[in-house]
C-alpha cells in the first residue's frame, strides 16, 4: 500500500469526487519542505513497512511521517533530515512501533500526470497516481528536473553511497501503538439524535482502531452507541473528519478518501489539527475523544 498522493483534489465534491491526498497532510508538507519543493508537490506515502525503492539517477530526498525505520544501502538513516544518494541506493521501509503513514519526497518532485487537478491516487475511480492504481513491483517514477528552492551541495557523501544533512526539520510526537491518543472533536450536527448514555460514553471512553479502518475511514471498536428512534435520516454531505454512526452503534471517523455524501447520523467531527494526529494512529491504537 505504496500510493502517490498530494495535498488533494478539491473543487469536486458536488460531482462526488473526494478530496483524497495524503493522510497526513502535516508530515506530507513538511517532507517536501525538507526537500525545497512547493507544498503540494506529489510525493510516496507508504502504509506502515515493506516499500523498497532503486534510485536509478542521483537524487536527494527525505522521508517522514511514521509507521516504519528506514534503510538505505542496509544503513539506518533518519526521518525529518535531507539525503542524497547516488544511483544504484536502495532504500527500504523496516518495521516501528510509532506511526502509520510515512512520506517520501524527492527533490524536484515526481514527473506525475494531473487528473481533476491533482495527483493524489484515488483507487476506486482510477484516478491519479500510476494509472489511478497503489504502487506495484517493477512501476518506475520519473522525477522533475525543476530546480528545488534549497541546496544540496554541502551533503556530503559516505563510503556507503549517500549522505545525510547536518540540519533536520522539527516535527510533532507520534502515537506509538501502546499509547492512548486525545484526539480533539467538535459534537457533531446529530448529537442531539443520540440516547443520553451514548453521548456520555463518547468523551467518556476509550475506541480502539479496527483492523477494517483505511484511507476512506477508520472504523472504532468499543461503545456501541444508540439513537433516541430507529429512523433513517436524509443523505447529507460529509467529508473528512466527521464522525459517522452505522445503524448497529459502531462510529466511522471519515479519512482522506471519504465519501461526500452520507445517511449516517454526524456525532462528532475531528478538531481539524488533530486529523494528521489521527492519521498516524494505526489499527489496534486506542484513542479518546476530547471535547471543545
Amino acid at each position: 500500500m505504496c500510493s502517490i498522493q498530494d495535498l488533494g483534489r478539491r473543487g469536486f465534491q458536488e460531482y462526488g469526487i473526494p478530496i483524497s491526498g495524503a493522510m497526513d497532510m502535516q508530515a506530507a508538507v513538511t517532507a517536501n519542505r525538507i526537500c525545497g519543493n512547493d507544498d503540494g508537490e506529489a510525493l510516496l506515502e507508504c502504509t506502515l513497512h515493506g516499500t523498497e525503492i532503486l534510485i536509478q539517477d542521483t537524487s536527494v530526498f527525505s522521508i517522514t511521517g511514521g509507521g516504519s525505520t528506514a534503510t538505505i544501502n542496509g544503513q539506518t538513516i533518519p526521518f525529518n533530515k535531507q539525503i542524497k544518494a547516488l544511483a544504484g541506493s536502495v532504500i527500504k521501509l523496516l518495521p516501528s512501533p510509532v506511526g502509520f503513514y510515512t512520506y517520501i519526497a524527492f527533490a524536484g518532485g515526481l514527473k506525475t500526470k494531473l487528473e481533476l487537478g491533482s495527483s493524489s491516487t484515488y483507487k476506486l475511480a482510477s484516478l491519479g497516481g500510476i494509472n489511478g492504481k497503489t504502487i506495484e513491483q517493477d512501476d518506475r517514477i520519473e522525477l522533475n528536473n525543476s530546480t528545488p528552492n534549497i541546496q544540496h551541495a554541502n551533503i556530503i557523501i559516505n563510503e556507503h553511497g549517500f549522505g545525510i544533512s547536518s540540519w533536520k526539520s522539527t516535527v510533532r510526537q507520534l502515537p506509538h501503538v501502546n499509547d492512548v491518543v486525545a484526539i480533539k472533536c467538535y459534537k457533531g450536527p446529530e448529537w442531539d439524535l443520540f440516547e443520553e448514555r451514548a453521548t456520555t460514553a463518547w468523551f467518556n471512553s476509550i475506541f480502539i482502531i479496527g483492523q477494517n479502518s483505511n484511507r476512506m475511514g477508520f472504523q472504532l471498536e468499543g461503545v456501541q452507541l444508540e439513537k433516541k428512534e430507529k429512523k433513517e435520516m436524509i443523505s447529507t454531505a460529509v467529508t473528512k473528519g466527521i464522525v459517522q454512526v452505522t445503524n448497529q452503534g459502531t462510529p466511522i471517523v471519515l479519512m482522506a478518501d471519504a465519501q461526500t455524501m452520507g445517511g449516517y447520523p454526524r456525532i462528532g467531527r475531528i478538531f481539524n489539527d488533530d486529523i494528521d494526529l489521527l492519521a498516524q494512529c494505526r489499527p489496534g491504537t486506542k484513542i479518546q475523544f476530547v471535547p471543545i
